[in-house]
């Protein structure tokens, strides 16, 4: 269970602190030696040359604490700031020391990960004597920090950066990744406890220790129902035994908290060598709560399906976190297009934060120096930023990738439409972020034949006009029906216009007998499923006969779950179907998980040559299907007259994903994208 003793929980290796005299011993070794021995004097030392833990251990006129404290600026050889929260009771005061310090490694500190909260500053603690001001949000997680008898050493950058002094801010930016690497322990702080959080921590470490050793196949969702202790009904009978006991709406408010879905969080915990999670006085370890959380998205337990959007981008998050935190222990790191891909759900005040705050998670971008944080900039030129951004992916990886997450061509981001808007990215899920997996390579493998206007707002391109979109379904209507999910009227209705959508594809594939021959209908499920599994890989022939059942499933889902909850309101059984049973269950979770994934964020057409596709939501009648030379994938392009055109977004192309389309009797020309 969460440890809940008196202040900062010490279980889960948290008792950091330590003594004036140790203190002053360990910052004087930081402050006066480097790596190789030498002595960089009077970084840490007094005007009085008074050690460091005197100086901790003397009381000073109160009387003299009026003068708001102010900040000096970091000499050359001055890295950072530390901060030494002074001890003390629960209520009082809080006091505490800003120290330069000119290395970090070695150094036994903490940081601190939050949200920020209310910008405010209206509270005053006393920092080296003098009044500093700081939110509530990060007042309340001091009080919590502090400990009762021996100063703590941490990093906060509201308080070790001076906020005030752009050029500063924009060094310490650059920096920040390897201050949150070489600490000892980040402490993610998510603010002050409620009982639902209690729970909600009671809830991770019980399924913990029901999910240690279990493999995906324990997630199987069986048929049956079964009565909460709320009354709610859920589908899934066998699995009481493992739900039951875990309250999932604790859960999913837990997961609404702010600090999930802050932009900045994500390199601040993935730098990290160690990580624990704190709400109040619950503690569990960063590993623990993310691996519960991961596996129940996905899986697609309640977490999600009460959470909505809020939940799902939380746990966007959280994914995006962890992935990050292992990749970087490894050999290999993600690009920066990538990261910007799995951060996209994430939150910030300064827009210019969504690239500033994960560049330094990119190791060949810092190398190299490609991409520098500067707040000197003003925030009106984000814009320029992501420009920027595009154009230096394109030529540094000779890739089309970004093409497949574009701003689009209604121009409400004031963007050329090729450059990705990272504010509002419309699919987070593209295929170029699974290119390492799909093996989609419709132009055959080509190198790119591109190249930007001197004013970086035309992209000029070469490839080839293939096809054009005749047909459009409807927008895609996507349900999950094979998994633990409350059983409501609006539930069966989802599933109702899930199978509606089906059909309506199934239809538009038929030809102008009526008819579906064998040979369609595989180019259906291959579409529908983009021909990819729900983590990207290609499919098997025999997903054929997994959607043929699935279908059949979906005809009998509404009249099934119906019966349930018919049966479920007025029954005093508490759980009923657990020998319900089916053979196909596994493979329909297999097809749900790619239509979810896949098709269900993109529409359904049919194109003048006849070919099934799966384009951007934004298509229309009219646009037209290009291979451009270098794409991994097909692009849907929209003329605007002039012979310029608008790109819409990538698209799934039954026949033009492994090069066909190059064998095609279409000459090459250069499209000029704005």
């Amino acid at each position: 269970m969460p440890s809940e003793t008196q202040g900062m929980p010490r279980q889960y290796g948290l008792q950091m602190s330590i003594t004036a005299e140790r203190l002053g011993s360990l910052l004087q070794h930081l402050a006066f030696s480097d790596p190789a021995g030498h002595v960089a004097h009077g970084i840490l030392v007094e005007k009085e040359n008074k050690t460091l833990a005197n100086d901790l251990g003397t009381e000073k006129d109160h009387t003299q604490r009026t003068v708001d404290y102010s900040y000096s600026a970091l000499s050359e050889n001055e890295r950072t700031r530390l901060l030494v929260l002074e001890p003390g009771e629960v209520g009082e005061k809080l006091k505490c020391n800003l120290k330069p310090t000119r290395y970090l490694q070695g150094c036994e500190y903490e940081a601190l990960s939050y949200a920020w909260g209310e910008p405010s500053r209206k509270h005053k603690i006393e920092c080296s004597g003098k009044n500093m001001y700081i939110t509530s949000d990060l007042e309340a997680a001091l009080q919590q920090l502090r400990l009762v008898d021996e100063p703590r050493v941490l990093w906060i950058d509201a308080i070790c950066i001076n906020q005030d002094d752009v050029h500063e801010r924009s060094s310490q930016v650059r920096i920040m990744q390897d201050i949150y690497a070489k600490a000892k322990q980040v402490i993610v702080w998510l603010g002050p406890e409620k009982e639902s959080d209690n729970r909600a921590f009671a809830s991770l470490e019980n399924l913990r220790s029901q999910l240690d050793g279990q493999d995906n196949s324990w997630f199987l969702v069986r048929l049956g129902w079964w009565r909460a202790s709320g009354g709610k009904i859920f589908s899934g009978g066998a699995h009481r035994y493992m739900l039951s006991d875990v309250e999932y709406e604790h859960m999913t408010t837990l997961l609404r908290r702010d600090w999930f879905r802050r932009t900045w969080v994500i390199q601040e915990v993935a730098s990290s060598q160690s990580a624990v999670v704190l709400c109040g006085r619950q503690s569990i370890p960063w590993e623990i709560l993310a691996d519960v959380y991961m596996r129940l998205g996905d899986h697609f337990l309640p977490v999600c399906q009460m959470g909505g959007k809020s939940a799902h981008h939380s746990l966007e998050n959280i994914t995006a976190i962890e992935r990050l935190r292992r990749s970087n222990s490894g050999p290999l790191s993600m690009s920066l297009f990538h990261i910007l891909l799995a951060t996209s759900f994430s939150r910030c005040r300064d827009q210019r934060d969504k690239t500033f705050a994960v560049v330094g998670l990119a190791k060949d971008w810092v190398e190299k120096g490609m991409f520098i944080p500067d707040y000197s900039t003003k925030q009106e030129d984000v814009l320029k930023t992501f420009i920027d951004f595009a154009v230096i992916d394109s030529n540094h990886h000779k890739s089309l990738r970004t093409l497949s997450c574009p701003s689009g061509p209604d121009g409400a981001s004031k963007l050329p439409s090729w450059v990705p808007d990272w504010r509002t990215i419309g699919n987070a899920h593209p295929f170029t972020r699974y290119s390492d997996r799909t093996k989609f390579c419709a132009s055959g493998g080509m190198r790119p034949e591109a190249w930007h206007s001197d004013n970086k707002t035309v992209l000029h391109v070469t490839g080839m006009h293939i096809d054009t979109i005749s047909k459009l379904g409807s927008d895609p209507t996507f349900t999950k029906a094979v998994a633990v999910f409350e059983i409501t009227t609006a539930k069966i209705v989802g599933i109702v216009r899930s199978f509606s959508w089906l059909q309506e594809c199934r239809d538009m594939s038929r030809d102008t007998n009526g008819g579906l021959s064998a040979k369609r209908f595989d180019e259906l499920w291959r579409t529908l499923t983009c021909g990819l599994t729900v983590d990207g890989f290609p499919v098997r022939e025999r997903y054929s006969d997994y959607f043929s059942k699935y279908m059949d499933f979906m005809l009998k889902a509404p009249e099934l779950f119906a019966g349930y909850l018919t049966y479920a309101e007025t029954s005093p059984d508490e759980i009923r179907g657990l020998n319900e049973a089916s053979a196909s269950f596994e493979t329909h979770a297999h097809i749900e998980a790619s239509l979810d994934k896949w098709s269900s964020k993109r529409r359904f057409s049919v194109t003048y040559a006849g070919r099934l596709a799966c384009v951007p939501l934004g298509s229309r009648r009219g646009d037209i299907i290009c291979i451009l030379f270098g794409g991994e994938v097909p692009y849907v392009l929209r003329p605007t007259g002039d012979g310029f055109f608008a790109i819409v977004g990538e698209c799934y192309v039954d026949d033009l994903m492994h090069g066909e389309g190059l064998s095609l009797d279409a000459a090459s020309r250069e499209f000029r994208l704005r």
